[in-house]
């Protein structure tokens, strides 16, 4: 990132824009500050390459961070999703260590909603009672819900009390690796057997190499096309 930065620095730009997750298992505070301090890093390259009378405009690195949602047919399905109020908390967090930066009048970070994340979430990995919940918040109202104008999430707080669902089930919670999941009865290609590897893995800090190099018997090669066969 850093030298794909200089080489833009080099070639005219000023303008960064960033992405990251927040949230993921085995995150801590440290390891979201970092994204401040990339940024941070990279506003001091462009200041270290441009000489002063050679720069054209003014420096914005601009970072982005979304909740992270764990999803079917990944190794984190398995996975519990960041509290809503701890991720706001870290996101914050995160914030604070930006004005804290050299450069941060450079800087601006910016993060994703909470609540239409915690709904993403809940209908990711959600079974067929939510679709009363659906049908009842529609009900109530929600159907222009990807207008921000729109989006009220009391209706689905409502719904999910109404039906006798706590969201948190779907949202919160670890799954065991002997869970039966809603959707086991479809096949993606990857086995459960490989996402569960993969979910181990994840969690012991340990990096698959990639397929392109050596075949990791995900299961993919069943479809008989694409990078399995592409070598």
């Amino acid at each position: 990132i850093i030298n794909g930065s200089r080489d833009a620095f080099k070639g005219g730009w000023n303008k960064v824009k960033l992405y990251f997750m927040l949230g993921l298992p085995t995150e801590t505070d440290e390891d979201a500050e970092g994204i401040a301090l990339l940024s941070e890093k990279i506003s001091e390259e462009y200041f270290e390459t441009e000489a002063k009378e050679e720069r054209v405009g003014s420096l914005q690195i601009t970072a982005s961070a979304s909740y992270f949602v764990p999803k079917p047919f990944t190794p984190f399905q398995w996975a519990s999703m960041l509290p809503r109020d701890e991720y706001v908390r870290r996101a914050r967090h995160v914030k604070d260590t930006f004005n804290q930066q050299l450069n941060k009048k450079r800087l601006k970070f910016a993060y994703h909603d909470q609540d239409i994340s915690v709904l993403e979430a809940v209908f990711a990995r959600g079974d067929r009672r939510l679709s009363k919940v659906i049908y009842d918040a529609y009900r109530d109202g929600a159907i222009f819900d990807a207008w921000t104008e729109f989006f009220d999430m009391e209706r689905y707080y409502k719904a999910f009390a109404e039906n006798g669902i706590d969201y948190k089930f779907y949202t919160e919670r670890e799954r065991g690796l002997d869970e039966v999941f809603p959707w086991d009865h479809l096949d993606a290609g990857v086995s459960k057997q490989f996402l569960m590897k993969e979910w181990q893995a994840a969690k012991e800090g340990r990096v698959t190499s990639n397929c392109r190099d050596k075949c990791q018997g995900c299961g993919a090669a069943v479809f008989g096309s694409g990078v399995c066969f592409g070598k």
